[in-house]
């Protein structure tokens, strides 16, 4: 494969989630100089914890891991970011693993070991395809957002928000019109800590405030971003 075509990658992050030490090594090998940003992960857990503290375009992740499963994973990731994209890769290459990895969001499913790792590149940039072509949204008459760069622009000028109200911002626009509850933000923006309620509403009241945007409070369960 040219590397003018794996030059695409660049603009994206990726994840691997495996633990084979030899496996993570060859797909660093064969992928991280492709890519903008590069994550690897040796157990389920730790790949849910690199996921939370990081922008991740795409996660390439075995089944059977350590800790929590490579399912399990998935399910989680897909809680906070429903639009996430996986590839899974496993030695374990039944119908019942193919349809499992389907149902739990699985853009595409491959056999260990890789014996051609342009395979896999491949596989990645099909995967990304979306996203290269994916346009900028409007959230309101003034701000636009690039969900794949994570950028916001208001009146065509990207903002930048503090590192809290950002994360708070993101997972906001990553469940566009559907309620993101208490828990969601504790999880993905505190690590999984309790926080004060009226903390939260101090950040999102910052951030209504200076985009100008339609966040409604839900009482008791959390909040929803509403295009307007």
């Amino acid at each position: 494969m040219y590397k003018s075509t794996l030059g695409l990658l660049s603009n994206f992050s990726a994840l691997i989630v495996d633990d084979d030490k030899l496996t993570r090594d060859m797909l660093r090998q064969g992928l991280k100089e492709y890519f903008g940003d590069f994550y690897e992960a040796k157990d389920g857990l730790e790949g849910f914890e690199t996921f939370k503290k990081n922008r991740v375009d795409i996660i390439i992740t075995d089944i059977h891991l350590p800790n929590i499963s490579g399912f399990e994973m998935i399910q989680e990731i897909l809680k906070l970011k429903p639009s996430q994209p996986f590839v899974v890769i496993t030695s374990y290459n039944t119908d019942q693993n193919i349809l499992k990895s389907i149902q739990n969001g699985a853009v595409s499913f491959l056999r260990k070991p890789i014996m051609d790792i342009q395979d896999l590149q491949t596989t990645l940039l099909l995967a990304l395809a979306p996203k290269t072509d994916q346009k900028h949204t409007n959230i309101s008459s003034e701000v636009t957002i690039d969900l794949s760069r994570e950028i916001i622009y208001k009146n065509n000028q990207p903002l930048f928000l503090s590192q809290i109200n950002n994360k708070i911002f993101w997972l906001l626009c990553y469940n566009l019109n559907m309620l993101v509850t208490y828990e969601m933000i504790e999880d993905y923006v505190y690590d999984n800590q309790s926080v004060n309620k009226s903390a939260i509403h101090t950040s999102i009241l910052r951030i209504k405030k200076l985009l100008g945007i339609n966040i409604e409070n839900v009482v008791n369960a959390g909040y929803i971003l509403k295009k307007m």
